[in-house]
């Protein structure tokens, strides 16, 4: 593969989102990223429905969308000879990522120091709720946890007292995503300060702690002001939010008093200037519902076009609520790259979130469909140790049912 990390090998050992996200960002960028699976079962993903099945082969949309560019290879580390041909892999590797409980990894023998003594120059990636208990006292390191967890323990889900709804999941693995682009981040760094010192390095990310950077503006007004954050809403500003069309929804951002006066403009309440009661975004988030009356009154009976129309010629920031339907048909997501098509065996075409990282150094990403569980097994050990370095004959016999 071509590509800014071409030639770099990064060995998984990763199960659902948050690591296998982060590696499959890796490998469109070029690296070798090779998945070590359980024979026979696999990332957990591969069962998680949607399930589709062609001819006996499953594949689970829930695996394809964070594993595309990859490789996999089956290998058993409670088995001997396995463990010695994973230490191997490890030996040439350099980087090394997991999401594992830290309690597994502890007991495979596996923690930072165990990998470390196979390989000093590897860069160690560890992806869990929060964080690793080398670095972390109490239970918490030990305790399982999902998205939903984090989510809730770094306030994202919380509603002051009083408030009309009750916690709400955000719907999608926000914990898990943020967490998989401070890995990638982290690797970039320890890649650079390898090629500097000849060092490997230690990357402890927390997913909680990444909710909490997500949330760090509700964590500054609490801890400075003792103010709530609000659901939903920007606690320095408004309006910024949702508001009814005729025919949809739009949102619209005022931050800063040039804006605010350019929006009075567009409503044609310029005399809004002047009360006092509006004289800040912080009073305005305060006196929000009086302010919401003026806006959907102005609002009225116009079409989302027309509003936005009105709002962006005062270069005021708007936009619609678009559905995911309409959110494929962005001409500016396919043009850079951000909605790629992969061909897959069993599912056929799948388009699918690209990669975020849009430079020039990354104009020509291959997009290969995720790998079949053990589909590069006898590829991969011999490329990464040699042809006659190790039994592979016998383990491809076993990954491919012979």
């Amino acid at each position: 593969m071509s590509g800014p990390l071409a030639g770099i090998r990064v060995l998984t050992l990763e199960n659902f989102i948050s690591a296998p996200l982060a590696t499959m960002w890796l490998a469109d960028a070029g690296a070798d990223v090779v998945k070590v699976e359980i024979p026979g079962v696999g990332d957990t993903s591969r069962g998680v429905q949607p399930v589709n099945e062609v001819e006996g082969q499953r594949r689970s949309l829930s695996f394809i969308r964070a594993n595309r560019n990859k490789r996999s290879i089956e290998l058993d580390l409670k088995d001997p000879t396995d463990r010695v041909t994973f230490d191997d892999l490890l030996r040439t590797a350099d980087i090394f990522v997991e999401n594992l409980r830290p309690s597994a990894i502890s007991a495979m023998g596996l923690t930072y120091q165990d990998v470390r003594a196979v390989n000093p120059r590897i860069i160690y990636g560890a992806i869990s709720g929060f964080g690793l208990p080398e670095f972390n006292g109490g239970d918490l390191p030990y305790l399982p946890a999902l998205d939903v967890v984090a989510q809730a323990m770094g306030g994202l889900m919380f509603r002051p007292e009083g408030a009309d709804v009750a916690p709400v999941y955000a719907g999608f693995p926000l914990a898990d995503i943020f967490a998989s682009a401070n890995m990638q981040t982290a690797i970039y760094q320890a890649l650079f300060n390898r090629e500097r010192t000849g060092e490997g390095a230690c990357l402890d990310i927390s997913m909680l702690d990444g909710v909490v950077a997500f949330n760090e503006l509700a964590l500054i007004m609490k801890s400075t002001l003792d103010v709530d954050a609000s659901a939903g809403m920007h606690g320095l500003s408004h309006p910024f939010g949702s508001y009814p069309t005729a025919d949809g929804h739009i949102v619209i951002g005022v931050l800063g008093e040039p804006v605010w006066r350019r929006f009075t403009n567009v409503m044609g309440r310029q005399d809004l200037v002047d009360l006092p009661e509006y004289g800040s975004g912080i009073l305005r988030h305060q006196n929000r519902e009086t302010l919401d009356r003026h806006i959907v009154a102005w609002l009225g009976e116009m079409t989302t076009s027309e509003a936005l129309d009105e709002l962006r010629v005062h270069d005021v920031p708007a936009a619609p609520v678009l559905r995911m339907a309409e959110v494929l048909e962005l001409d500016n997501l396919h043009e850079r790259g951000m909605v790629v098509t992969v061909d897959d065996p069993v599912w056929g075409p799948v388009p699918m979130a690209g990669n975020p990282l849009h430079s020039s150094l990354m104009k020509n990403m291959t997009v290969a469909p995720a790998p079949g569980l053990g589909e590069h097994t006898e590829a991969v050990l011999r490329e990464w140790l040699g042809a006659s370095s190790h039994p592979a004959d016998a383990m491809t016999a076993r990954s491919t049912g012979a």
